[in-house]
């Protein structure tokens, strides 16, 4: 069962697209618009125009637009019908979400993953998980975080969950493509056992994944994750993602870990923005779901080597998006986790809310380097301070960075400003310029003729009558869906026809191609009548080669003569046109 029309209109009707993305990103009113940095690119200047009036977003640089239900889709990761379900609630307008729930492709796996974690709390509630229980309540984790998290136990058995999973009739191909169970001499076996399993979900709170660790003094790996499968790919994922967004929202703040214990420990008391990079680089694609979250970002590694590695790594992916992290370094190689157990809530709360900004993290980090005792390497630690601030866009830190370092350097500030290459208080973003297609007349009149169909129901009527084919695929497949709307509904709605459209990715495409062009909302019929003709010549420009192309390889003369006059015929008509 799907959403009826009318009830996805009724609900994009009682929300204001303003209001709306103007809770997840700030906007700037210019005009009649608002404007925003676009959370769908690697954007440094406000690119995304959200219109009052239409009840659209447009990027002018990516071509993403969309409606109130495709932002919240897109920008939360989340499928259509969860993204209607969420402006429904904001709306005040009741819908079935279950019933309209569609098949997912990959649901087996989800509800493999499902049964799994049902299977493992279950375990730990038994007189077989009485040790790993007691394990987790001497490192302070109780049965509401316990029940909270989803932690769970694996069995010291050789196939438990897979006896399971074979009596639900799972096929061995998907059990295997799961990632729990493995296949060894032509025999099923369970991947985890006799492990805590913490639940790794994925950014709607799905369970995806594992995180195994032992508790009873084992020797083996103290942590076994899940591999990748079609449902787990770790460089898309943020652990903790699902719970975190709405508190980072509210606080203005996300907090980066490392682990899961990290973020379980953090929640114990109290700090609940946080996210952790799942054992893996933080790349590209995590630094822009961070984004979505906050801009105010604070990296909380691991105190140790490996945590300054991935602090330094995690500030260039992050920098590349425009966003200046600050830094908290733990003492004597702690976690997280570690370093709440020892010096409590206060100290680390402390830390968080005292991080150094990152010209202080650089500074502590190159002290380290060199000996600034001896005249050369000050003169080397100078230089290169001076190349880290000259990178900083933020003018007020730029300023008070070259003042403390001519405070405690004793060089001349002017000097040290005269050794920037980008001068300090000048932070000018140049918003680079979209490549500008020569369009001939043709493709030109297509776009033009689609746009004014999306603001007037009179140049969708002249397009039912004068045009047969449009010529470019695309722009014939959204007039076509932009007519079969009109001929349903009786109006046209950019903002409507985009839920109608849904899932064509191509149209809404091409939509966004339209939509951005941003020519004056006024019919001039004259103009649509030229853009009318033009289609019709290019039409009859290509009727008229292919004529002449069967012209060419014809031997019968009777059909040579025929396609001859069917060529001359457009021919003269055009003459006719023309005149």
């Amino acid at each position: 069962m799907k959403i009826d029309n009318n009830t996805l209109n009724e609900i994009r009707n009682n929300l204001d697209i303003v209001d709306i993305v103007s809770s997840y990103l700030p906007l700037t009113s210019k005009g009649k618009n608002y404007f925003g940095v676009c959370p769908f690119h690697d954007d440094h200047s406000p690119s995304m125009s959200v219109s009052k009036e239409k009840q659209i977003y447009t990027c002018f640089s990516c071509g993403a637009t969309g409606n109130v239900f495709k932002f919240i889709q897109d920008y939360e990761n989340i499928s259509f019908l969860e993204a209607v379900k969420k402006c429904a609630d904001i709306a005040h307008v009741y819908i079935d979400i279950e019933q309209a729930k569609e098949k997912n492709k990959h649901q087996e796996l989800y509800d493999i993953y499902e049964l799994s974690q049902k299977f493992y709390q279950n375990n730990i509630n038994t007189q077989l998980g009485k040790k790993a229980k007691e394990y987790l309540k001497n490192r302070k984790l109780d049965e509401t975080i316990i029940k909270e998290f989803g932690i769970g136990l694996s069995l010291n058995e050789m196939d438990s969950l897979t006896k399971l999973l074979k009596s639900k009739k799972y096929d061995d191909k998907i059990l295997i493509r799961s990632g729990l169970v493995n296949e060894n001499n032509y025999t099923l076996n369970d991947v985890y056992r006799n492990r805590i399993m913490f639940p790794l979900y994925d950014l709607n709170g799905k369970v995806i994944g594992y995180n195994g660790r032992v508790y009873n003094g084992e020797t083996e790996n103290k942590y076994v994750n899940s591999k990748e499968t079609d449902i787990f790919k770790k460089r898309e994922l943020l652990y903790n993602y699902h719970r975190a967004k709405e508190e980072a929202r509210k606080k203005h703040q996300i907090i980066i870990m490392e682990g899961p214990m990290d973020i379980i420990r953090a929640h114990t008391i109290g700090i609940k923005n946080c996210v952790a990079a799942l054992g893996t680089a933080f790349g590209k694609e995590q630094a822009m779901l961070v984004r979505k979250l906050s801009s105010n970002v604070i990296l909380c590694f691991d105190g140790d080597d490996a945590g300054l590695k991935a602090t330094k790594g995690a500030i260039v992916e992050l920098q590349k998006l425009g966003i200046t992290p600050k830094i908290v370094r733990l003492e004597n190689n702690s976690d997280p986790d570690d370093y709440i157990i020892k010096n409590g809530k206060d100290a680390f709360l402390n830390k968080i809310n005292n991080p150094m900004n990152i010209m202080e993290f650089k500074e502590s980090l190159l002290k380290s380097e060199y000996n600034l005792n001896n005249t050369e390497e000050l003169a080397n630690y100078i230089n290169t301070m001076i190349k880290e601030i000259d990178n900083i866009d933020d003018d007020i830190l730029k300023s008070v960075s070259i003042n403390k370092l001519s405070k405690e350097t004793g060089v001349d500030i002017e000097l040290i400003k005269s050794k920037l290459t980008k001068k300090e208080t000048v932070n000018i973003q140049v918003k680079p310029k979209k490549e500008i297609k020569k369009l001939n007349k043709y493709i030109k009149s297509e776009q033009y003729l689609i746009y004014y169909m999306l603001q007037s129901v009179d140049v969708i009527k002249m397009y039912q009558k004068k045009i047969t084919h449009m010529p470019t695929e695309a722009y014939r497949h959204l007039a076509f869906q932009i007519d079969l709307f009109y001929k349903e509904h009786g109006f046209i709605n950019t903002a409507d026809l985009i839920t109608y459209l849904n899932d064509d990715i191509d149209s809404i495409k091409a939509l966004g191609e339209i939509t951005s062009l941003n020519l004056p909302n006024e019919v001039n019929y004259d103009e649509i009548d030229d853009y009318l003709n033009n289609i019709k010549e290019y039409n009859e420009k290509s009727q008229a080669n292919i004529y002449k192309d069967k012209l060419r390889s014809e031997v019968d003369y009777k059909k040579k003569l025929e396609l001859a006059n069917k060529a001359l015929e457009i021919k003269k008509r055009r003459e006719e046109n023309d005149r």
